[in-house]
């Protein structure tokens, strides 16, 4: 079976979902390296995923 072009990286716990946002690398290594977003980042750019209870 060939690998689906979009997947969700995700950790579940009783308490807690983490899911995981892929960067393009000018974004995602310098937040990796320095410990926060460059200005090339924009807020109004996220993606929100929005719980059900």
């Amino acid at each position: 079976m060939p690998e689906p072009k979009y997947r969700i990286r995700a950790h579940q716990t009783d308490s807690t979902v983490t899911v995981y946002q892929a960067y393009m690398p000018e974004i995602g290594l310098p937040a990796a390296r320095e410990g926060r977003f460059p200005a090339a980042w924009q807020r109004d750019r996220m993606t929100w995923i929005k719980p059900r209870s």
